[in-house]
């Protein structure tokens, strides 16, 4: 137990067994003259009603009841309430009869069994206070160790996204280097230093999950104008991104990969080549991304293939189920269409 809650622990024993003490006493003056004979007992009862709590609470945690199912947990507690209870009753009497505030010959057993019964419902109410804050206390205790657990499986589950993706980035730009070392080693010199800046991109990406619009776009930039020294002039392309869109969060390479899809599985496969178009809007309180290409949805640029499939999970696990992701194909062209809501974020 922290220092906090032991104190808090203690300022609770000390003024509810001071009250219950008070409240006796004030009791017993409506039936007979104030007196320290009303006082004193009363007191003792207070006292010893903190103490027997006390070493209740110790064995309590020692046996580790706060972690006993309800089924097994009240027959304890009843248990240990009346018990408790009738010490305390056995006590104050024996302690009345010796110090003279009650005669034995007054003595009377009803009194004893009503004090018994009351003291048991005390015992009963502090029971439940004592085992309801714990339950609360644990019960927070286990929300902030679930919230712990779900960001350490996002958290990888995002990276484990991610690790998927650069490897097919980093072959694709290999290629287009390597293409141009032969043919003009000053425009491969060129893409050497592209793909440097992009590398510098996705390795700040693997450490966050997100980027800015304006980043990701710089790297699809670098990244199309690598592909467009393999493709020459069978790759056309057009970026039209609204200035409101570009401090805008997106996950990092999201763009980037459906890009690159975009060639892989369209321009690319046409031997005239054909056109892509990147543009992105606010509507709103959400960006609107798309990015269009020229070709039909194959099997490998399917709506449920891997690579859409990641993407969406990371938008989910990112922004929340009001991201989405959709891929269409109609009239010769594949476009692929995200929104990311920048409210209510998870």
């Amino acid at each position: 137990m922290d220092s906090r809650r032991r104190k808090a622990y203690w300022i609770c024993q000390i003024t509810g067994w001071s009250v219950y003490a008070v409240v006796n006493v004030v009791f017993a003056s409506f039936f007979r003259t104030f007196s320290w004979e009303a006082v004193l007992p009363n007191l003792m009862l207070g006292a010893l009603g903190l103490g027997l709590t006390h070493l209740y609470r110790n064995h309590v945690r020692r046996k580790g009841w706060v972690r006993l199912p309800l089924r097994r947990l009240i027959p304890r507690v009843l248990l240990a309430s009346v018990g408790i209870a009738f010490v305390m009753t056995a006590v104050m009497l024996v302690f009345v009869v010796v110090f003279g505030i009650v005669a034995p010959e007054e003595f009377r057993f009803g009194v004893a069994l009503i004090m018994l019964f009351n003291l048991s419902a005390t015992m009963l109410l502090w029971s439940l206070i004592y085992f309801g804050l714990h339950y609360f206390w644990n019960y927070q205790r286990a929300e902030v160790e679930r919230w712990k657990l779900e960001s350490a499986v996002k958290d990888a589950e995002l990276r484990a996204l991610k690790a998927q993706i650069n490897p097919h980035f980093l072959f694709n730009s290999l290629n287009s280097v390597r293409a141009l070392i032969v043919e003009d080693p000053e425009r491969a010199q060129q893409a050497v230093t592209r793909l440097a800046g992009l590398l510098r991109h996705t390795l700040r990406s693997s450490a966050r999950a997100t980027t800015s619009l304006e980043e990701e776009m710089n790297a699809v930039r670098a990244y199309l104008e690598l592909e467009a020294v393999r493709l020459e002039e069978r790759l056309r392309y057009e970026i039209d991104v609204d200035a409101a869109a570009l401090r805008a969060p997106v996950p990092a390479m999201l763009v980037q990969t459906l890009v690159e899809n975009g060639i892989k599985h369209g321009v690319a496969t046409r031997p005239a080549g054909g056109e892509l178009r990147v543009t992105a809007r606010m509507n709103g309180a959400a960006l609107r991304l798309r990015v269009e290409n020229t070709g039909t949805l194959g099997a490998e640029a399917k709506p449920d293939a891997v690579g859409i499939r990641n993407a969406r999970e990371r938008l989910r696990l990112l922004f929340g189920a009001g991201a989405a992701l959709t891929l269409t194909g109609a009239d010769g062209k594949v476009v692929a269409e995200v929104v990311i809501p920048l409210e209510d974020r998870p």
